[in-house]
């Protein structure tokens, strides 16, 4: 398969080798598509005399594209070696997954702290990113030239702003923060790895 058209999504092409050696034996089609606001990429089983295929979206940060990239990887090749039989994200993916980072952080040159949260990660591969917080700051910092804020960064009773709208942080509840929008006084609860912004 040719990698060549990811360069533009990806760190740099250090990483191309390794790419080419996790799928040249593997029948897939892959694509870069639009940005979608429920997910970063996905895999899609073969289907119908269909190919396997993955997906990302296009407005993806360099790191954060290369990690969801590696993650749907390690679906296909799970796919392929036991089918039905491994759930999505069990025991199977997560011995994969966790292989493949140790492996890219390994034989790539990366910046200390990716390579820090990436081997952190692979000894408790989450379902998504999101689901490490010391990862998602790191990608999401390295594909950034500002500083990067999370919601679990700031302390409670502290006031931000997420997606153009104001509110205060009231408690955290495991992995999201229930919030009190300001004026309109309705509560939610938004995932502690959400970037914000602090008050001005």
């Amino acid at each position: 398969m040719n990698l060549a058209p990811l360069l533009p999504y990806l760190p740099s092409a250090e990483v191309l080798p390794l790419l080419d050696k996790w799928l040249k034996d593997e029948a897939f089609d892959l694509a870069v598509h639009k940005p979608r606001a429920t997910k970063l990429g996905d895999f899609r089983p073969p289907r119908k005399g269909a190919r396997a295929k993955i997906t990302l979206n296009s407005n993806l940060g360099k790191y954060q594209f290369l990690t969801t990239l590696v993650h749907e990887i390690a679906h296909l090749k799970v796919w392929n070696a036991y089918g039905r039989k491994a759930a999505p994200h069990g025991v199977e993916w997560k011995t994969m997954f966790g292989q493949m980072l140790l492996e890219m952080a390994e034989q790539c040159d990366f910046p200390k702290e990716y390579r820090s949260a990436i081997l952190n990660h692979a000894a408790r591969p989450k379902s998504a990113v999101g689901g490490d917080p010391q990862l998602q700051k790191v990608v999401l910092q390295l594909d950034s030239e500002e500083e990067v804020l999370l919601l679990g960064d700031i302390q409670n009773g502290s006031v931000f702003s997420f997606k153009g709208r104001h509110f205060k942080k009231l408690e955290k509840r495991r992995t999201r923060a229930l919030v009190e929008e300001l004026g309109s006084k309705k509560q939610y609860t938004i995932p502690l790895v959400a970037q914000v912004d602090a008050a001005e």
